[in-house]
């Protein structure tokens, strides 16, 4: 009777935990975010707590304040370049003659549209161009721009809030880096706390390589993706290379998406300048370079950066990342590796009897 008590209290428990999660997720989230940014900055912090000037000793708060304005500044100085870039494309796209445009890329829709019909995709008498024009109007019929207007300011409202929450509470993790911990312990039992604390240690360490590691994959990837396009001479190189880049986050659809983001940015670069469109050789250059650039992505640059981090069977890894995205879409695609990095952790730690978890954990 009493462990059958235990059993009801304990599912009561994590089913109103995790509706506390779900009703205060804005707040999980910034919590969640705040911690990757401490931990991605704990080797800086830790490098500045050891500057000492003759008896100078700088001071641990001063090491966290200048950590997070490095996040910051990072952070800022690259959406200070991306975005100047960005918008002046959409304003390119917005002032372009929709004849020239149309013009333009007349022979690709047609034949795109003459492969659709042909495969019974949509109907003899529709065009690509009747059900895009169809679907915009829909969307201006049911928009305004009082709705257009509360949306940004709405936007801008909390995304000033999260930038000044995510901060404060960042500030905090790498003041106090204990915080994170002695709350963990306030709600382990006592004869857990042990274990716990390992766990705690060993996931902050290796979630940090994973991070960076992460970043300088990305940074690699971008530079090889951008210095490749503009090679070509394409007129948009750094912005194909950030979104096709960015994207590789996402695993196995990712570069999928970012292809067809830079086949669009090269096609509408050479429309605005006034360049004759070749469909075909565009589409062979960006296709090949980001291919070659994957290839070495996936063959060469993620093994030999995260190869001391996840430690995992490339096999072991694929079906964890398709589970994830079946469970919960595109973030859980991109959360799925340190996700299971963390599992694996408690797992080694706490079932390390199991022969089947020996063997899933025996090289972390």
């Amino acid at each position: 009777m009493a462990a059958r008590n235990k059993w009801i209290i304990l599912v009561v428990g994590l089913l109103l935990a995790g509706y506390v999660i779900w009703f205060f997720s804005n707040i999980v989230i910034y919590i969640l975010i705040s911690a990757v940014l401490s931990i991605m900055g704990r080797p800086l912090l830790i490098l500045l707590d050891k500057i000492k000037l003759g008896k100078f000793t700088m001071p641990h708060t001063l090491s966290a304040i200048l950590t997070l304005l490095v996040i910051y500044g990072l952070i800022g100085g690259f959406f200070a370049v991306v975005l100047p870039l960005l918008v002046a494309q959409v304003q390119s796209l917005a002032s372009m003659n929709p004849v020239v445009l149309m013009n333009s890329i007349k022979e690709p829709l047609a034949w795109l549209n003459n492969f659709l019909i042909s495969h019974q995709m949509i109907l003899p008498n529709e065009s690509i161009e009747l059900l895009v024009t169809n679907k915009v109007m829909a969307y201006a019929n049911i928009t305004n721009a009082s709705d257009i207007a509360n949306s940004v300011v709405s936007l801008a409202g909390s995304l000033f809030i999260a930038i000044f929450a995510i901060g404060f509470i960042t500030f905090f993790f790498l003041k106090q880096d204990r915080m994170l911990i002695n709350g963990i312990m306030a709600l382990t039992p006592v004869k857990l706390q042990s274990e716990i604390k390992h766990i705690y240690l060993k996931v902050i360490r290796m979630l940090s390589k994973y991070f960076l590691g992460l970043c300088l994959d990305l940074f690699i990837v971008i530079t090889l993706i951008t210095v490749s396009t503009w090679l070509f001479g394409f007129k948009n190189a750094l912005m194909i290379g950030f979104f096709a880049g960015i994207m590789n986050i996402v695993p196995y659809i990712g570069p999928f998406i970012g292809w067809g983001i830079a086949m669009v940015f090269a096609i509408t670069g050479i429309i605005d300048s006034g360049q004759t469109l070749d469909l075909f050789q565009v589409f062979m250059k960006i296709s090949g370079t980001l291919i070659v650039i994957n290839l070495l992505d996936a063959f060469i640059l993620q093994p030999t950066i995260y190869a001391n981090v996840v430690k995992a069977h490339p096999l072991e890894i694929f079906l964890v990342i398709l589970l994830a995205g079946s469970l919960a879409g595109i973030p859980g695609m991109i959360l799925a590796i340190p996700a299971y990095t963390v599992l694996r952790i408690i797992a080694k730690e706490f079932l390390n009897q199991y022969p089947i978890v020996n063997k899933f954990t025996r090289h972390i």
